[in-house]
């Protein structure tokens, strides 16, 4: 089935759903207060900072946001922030007690209303009204790159997996582009037929075969359709003018290696590409490696630890050898308590912060006091 459709969800009937973020019990009663009045939809409330989003679980089907400022001198600090967790045509309205035309017109210029505290608060309900009549597809679709530094490592697996992950998380249009220097083998995977053009796996998740006369292309005008683009590309491969484009075009890089000591050439050449334009303030900030166990250890592959000190970067994520009872075929099982290796690489895609979901009590908080005397 081919579908070139909006992202909008105008029309389905489901109930729009607003976040207010602030961690002041008395905005967030008089703000909600507002938008109640006004009949916006469904209020989610997160009591905590702005800069705290990426905690947040409940993330899914919110189309806008309205959050308090009056920590923030300019939205930079945090519209990168929003557009990871959210989405980039997420609604958003700003409000703070500084009373600045300046910092007023710098949240503007980045498609933000902002409101005074408290002589404004009238205006917010009337500004999420507008604004969701007026929203449409911003045009800047997020794009992340998983990058196979070796041919055979799994690297179309993790993409269709990654990207299944973030459609159902985000609630959001996602489209994996498989690059034509690839395997080709993502119909196989995820087993739908897929060609040329845009096809719909799943509700939410599309897929597409970049065609073999324009690879390596990330400025493709059908991608804009999409909020969140995962490009399953081959690196080992790659020239130098194909690993610039990669970097300078990604908002988000997984360099995925394996045991072989080929595929960690290949990451160390992507690295120090990546720091040499660093210097001149064009390179990528959010690099990330992945050791992908993708089979049984083989005497003389290299650790992930040793695949740390060769790279000179730590390993962010190490995905252990995970076979499919009764399947050969599907390597990787994400199901049940693996799930959680799913979960934490696409967390590191979407910029989100770790935690190790333990309780410390009060002998951990202790023992911890002694440990640093």
């Amino acid at each position: 089935m081919l579908l070139f459709t909006d992202n909008s969800r105008q029309s389905d009937g489901n109930e729009r759903q607003v976040l207010v973020v602030t961690p002041d019990p008395s905005m967030m009663a008089l703000v909600c207060e507002q938008l109640e009045i006004r009949g916006v939809g469904l209020i989610k409330r997160f009591a905590n900072n702005i800069e705290q989003l990426d905690t947040l679980e409940d993330i899914a089907g919110i189309d806008c946001i309205i959050f308090d400022a009056s920590r923030l001198e300019s939205p930079d600090a945090v519209i990168e922030l929003i557009d990871l967790q959210l989405s980039r045509s997420v609604v958003k309205v700003a409000f703070s007690t500084k009373d600045s035309l300046v910092i007023a017109d710098n949240f503007l210029k980045k498609g933000i209303e902002y409101c005074h505290f408290p002589t404004q608060i009238n205006r917010i309900g009337s500004f999420v009204l507008q604004q969701q009549k007026q929203s449409t597809t911003t045009g800047h679709a997020i794009r992340i790159t998983l990058l196979g530094c070796k041919g055979g490592i799994g690297t179309s697996v993790l993409s269709y997996h990654a990207a299944e992950y973030l459609a159902r998380k985000r609630q959001s249009s996602t489209l994996i582009v498989q690059g034509s220097r690839g395997s080709r083998n993502l119909d196989l995977i995820s087993k739908v037929a897929i060609t040329n053009e845009v096809t719909l796996l799943q509700n939410n998740l599309y897929a597409f075969y970049e065609d073999h006369t324009q690879p390596w292309l990330y400025n493709n005008p059908l991608y804009e359709q999409h909020e969140c683009i995962i490009f399953d590309f081959t690196g080992h491969n790659a020239a130098d003018e194909n690993i610039e484009n990669i970097l300078t075009h990604s908002d988000c890089l997984l360099l995925i290696c394996d045991r072989n000591l080929s595929s960690v050439r290949t990451a160390k050449k992507i690295i120090e590409a990546n720091n040499h334009l660093m210097n001149s303030d064009n390179g990528l900030r959010r690099i990330y490696i992945c050791h992908n166990q993708h089979h049984s250890k083989v005497n003389g592959e290299i650790s992930t630890q040793e695949l740390s000190g060769l790279l000179g970067k730590p390993v962010d994520i190490s995905i252990p050898y995970l076979l499919k009872s009764g399947d050969p075929s599907l390597p990787l099982n994400f199901s049940g308590k693996n799930n959680i290796y799913l979960e934490k690489l696409c967390n590191l895609l979407l910029g989100r912060r770790q935690t190790d979901g333990k309780k410390h009590g009060l002998f951990d908080s202790l023992k911890q006091l002694t440990e640093r005397k």
